[in-house]
């Protein structure tokens, strides 16, 4: 098996690679795909979409985190949910720093 996606675009991506896989297989040969074979795709299948509906629901709860944080004008606490959102959708998205990580890490500050 390879390695499991990390994010829910990666998740879906893989998904679809696996069910094109089925249709390839079907398509080129209907009758040597082995039982064995489409069952191995779609307990994968079936992992994976176990993962996406973890991963929802997560997004979720970080959804519902950001907006008590709004309603508290925690505007630290609002970005880290929002950037927890970005990186479960896509792994690969890298959320810019903020204006106040900026000012912390500026060396003409530094007393």
């Amino acid at each position: 098996m390879e390695k499991p996606p990390q994010s829910l675009s990666q998740t879906i991506t893989y998904l679809k690679h696996c069910s094109s896989q089925l249709m390839t297989n079907r398509a080129i040969s209907p009758a040597s795909i082995s039982i064995q074979r489409i069952h191995e795709i779609a307990s994968i299948e079936y992992l994976e979409l176990d993962r996406a509906s973890k991963q929802v629901t997560s997004i979720q709860k970080d959804l519902f985190r950001a907006i008590h944080a709004l309603d508290g004008d925690d505007k630290a606490a609002v970005r880290e949910a929002l950037s927890d959102i970005i990186y479960q959708l896509n792994s690969e998205i890298l959320v810019p720093a903020s204006k106040d990580d900026k000012l912390a890490c500026d060396p003409a500050l530094a007393g």
